[in-house]
C-alpha cells in the first residue's frame, strides 16, 4: 500500500494508491515532460515569478536537481504564447501529480505539453473523496462546501487547446466558475474569476464526508488516505478475497465496479450545491479579468 512518500514517478494510472498523487513542495511548471520549480514571492504578480530550468533527464527536474538557467514567467510566454490568454483554472485532485500530467500529455503527444501550476489556498472548501469510481479504481476528489475550512489547491493557466485535453479527461465533471475571490495564490494574488471542474456528490462514509491526508489545510473533517478507504470500502462490499484481488476487479472487471458504484450511488451519496461555484455561462481570459493583492 502507499501512504507517506508516495513515489513521484507512479501515477494513479498505475496504481490506485497513489490517487491523488503527491504534491511538490513549491509552484513548478510542467515542461517537455519534467517539472521546473518557480520561486513564489509574495506581493509578486505571476509574470514576474521565476521559473528554474534544468536540462536534467527526470521527471522532477528543478524540483530536485539543480537548475541550468532562470526565466521570468512573463519571458517564458513571449516565446510559448501570451500568458494574458490563458484561463486560471483550479486543480485539486490528480491534475497537479507529475506522473499524471506526463501520462495525460502522451495521451495527445502533438499537443505543447506545458502547464503552469502554482500553489494555492480555497477557504470554505475543501477537498473530499468523491461517491464513484475511476476507471483506475481510485475514488477521486470533489471540492466541497465546508465553512471556515482552508485547503491546498492549485492554480493552473491553460489555453484552450489544453482545456480540450483536460475535458477529455475529467467526464462527468462540469466546469464552474467561482468570483468570491477565495481562492488566493501563495503569492497573495487574486483573480476574479477561476473556474473548477465540479461534481455535486460526495462520499458519505459513516455520516460524514472524509477529505485526502495528502492534501494539505485546516478542517473539521477526517483525512484519510486513499488506501485506507479503498480498505474499507473493500470490507463495506463484503469482497472476501485479498485485497490485490479487490483492486484488480475494480480496476479490470467492469460488472463488479458497477456493482461498487450501485453501492456508493446506494448507500454512500451525499448531494450538495456549493454557493462558491456557480455554472460558468463563459470562460474569461486572464486578459479580460481583474486582478488584486
Amino acid at each position: 500500500m502507499y501512504q507517506e512518500h508516495k513515489p513521484f514517478d507512479v501515477s494513479p494510472y498505475d496504481h490506485p494508491d497513489i490517487y491523488p498523487g503527491p504534491r511538490p513542495s513549491s509552484s513548478f511548471l510542467f515542461w517537455k515532460g519534467k517539472a521546473h520549480r518557480i520561486e513564489a514571492e509574495k506581493g509578486m504578480p505571476v509574470e514576474q515569478l521565476l521559473i528554474h530550468f534544468t536540462n536534467v533527464d527526470h521527471v522532477l527536474g528543478s524540483l530536485a536537481f539543480q537548475s541550468t538557467h532562470v526565466k521570468k514567467v512573463e519571458e517564458f510566454f513571449k516565446e510559448e504564447g501570451r500568458f494574458d490568454s490563458k484561463v486560471p483554472v483550479v486543480a485539486y485532485g490528480s491534475n497537479v501529480c507529475i506522473a499524471q500530467l506526463q501520462y495525460k500529455f502522451r495521451l495527445r503527444p502533438e499537443e505543447d505539453d506545458f502547464m503552469l501550476c502554482l500553489k494555492a489556498t480555497v477557504t470554505d472548501s475543501d477537498i473530499v473523496y468523491g461517491p464513484f469510481l475511476a476507471p483506475y479504481g481510485s475514488l477521486p476528489a470533489v471540492i466541497a462546501p465546508v465553512e471556515g475550512a482552508v485547503s491546498e489547491v492549485w492554480l493552473t493557466f491553460m489555453d484552450k487547446k489544453q482545456l480540450e485535453l483536460i475535458n477529455s479527461t475529467e467526464k462527468g465533471y462540469e466546469l464552474r466558475v467561482h468570483e468570491g475571490k477565495k481562492v488566493r495564490l501563495d503569492t497573495g494574488e487574486v483573480f476574479g474569476n477561476v473556474y473548477a471542474y465540479y461534481e455535486p456528490r460526495a462520499l458519505l462514509w459513516n455520516g460524514e464526508m472524509r477529505r485526502f491526508k495528502d492534501i494539505s489545510g485546516q478542517s473539521p473533517l477526517q483525512a484519510v488516505w486513499q488506501s485506507e478507504m479503498l480498505n474499507e470500502l473493500k470490507l463495506a462490499v463484503k469482497h472476501e478475497g485479498t485485497r490485490e484481488e479487490f483492486i484488480h476487479l475494480l480496476r479490470w472487471d467492469r460488472s463488479y465496479r458497477d456493482l461498487v458504484e450501485d453501492f456508493l450511488k446506494v448507500e454512500c451519496t451525499y448531494t450538495f450545491d456549493h454557493p462558491d461555484w456557480k455554472a460558468a455561462e463563459t470562460i474569461l481570459s486572464i486578459g479580460e479579468m481583474k486582478r488584486s493583492f
